[in-house]
């Protein structure tokens, strides 16, 4: 699972999850906004002790000032990266938002299956059964002989 894939997660939960990527990335910026006031108060220490003949103490204030300045280089790109992922994840948590449940209910669905079409009417199905087996005995009486009495004797021939 990518760090922007909320696919699994309720809306709540994804919802806490994009929070607490806003909260790395505001406190990343608020890490890098350090880091550069440090470079520059390093900056002007060195400016200082160049300008007081002290070419040691400059030369270590520079240092610092290069550490700063890395460290801010480095929280940029964290800083970079956090909002793309952010805009990602928002746009994902909008979508995670507007997805109804996938879940089924079979005993639901049977439920209302049953009333758009109505309950299975037993009876008229066991007359219609009893109906079609009465309109084949007769059929079959009909082929069966059709000098046939309806006594299902039949005439004798020369009487």
């Amino acid at each position: 699972m990518s760090d922007t894939d909320l696919s699994g997660l309720s809306p709540k939960d994804a919802a806490e999850y994009v929070l607490a990527f806003i909260t790395t990335l505001k406190t990343t910026e608020r890490d890098l906004a350090k880091a550069r006031e440090e470079a520059d108060l390093w900056r002007r220490r060195s400016a200082l002790a160049v300008e007081r003949g002290q070419p040691e103490l400059a030369a270590q204030a520079q240092a610092r000032q290069t550490e700063c300045e890395a460290k801010a280089t480095q929280l940029e790109a964290e800083v970079l990266d956090l909002k793309g992922k952010v805009s990602v994840l928002k746009d994902n948590l909008t979508r995670v938002r507007m997805q109804v449940p996938r879940t089924v209910d079979v005993d639901m669905l049977l439920t209302q299956l049953q009333m758009i079409v109505g309950e299975k009417d037993m009876l008229a199905d066991k007359f219609k059964s009893e109906e079609a087996s009465a309109k084949l005995e007769e059929l079959k009486k009909k082929m069966g002989g059709g000098n046939s009495t309806p006594d299902g004797g039949g005439a004798a021939p020369g009487a």
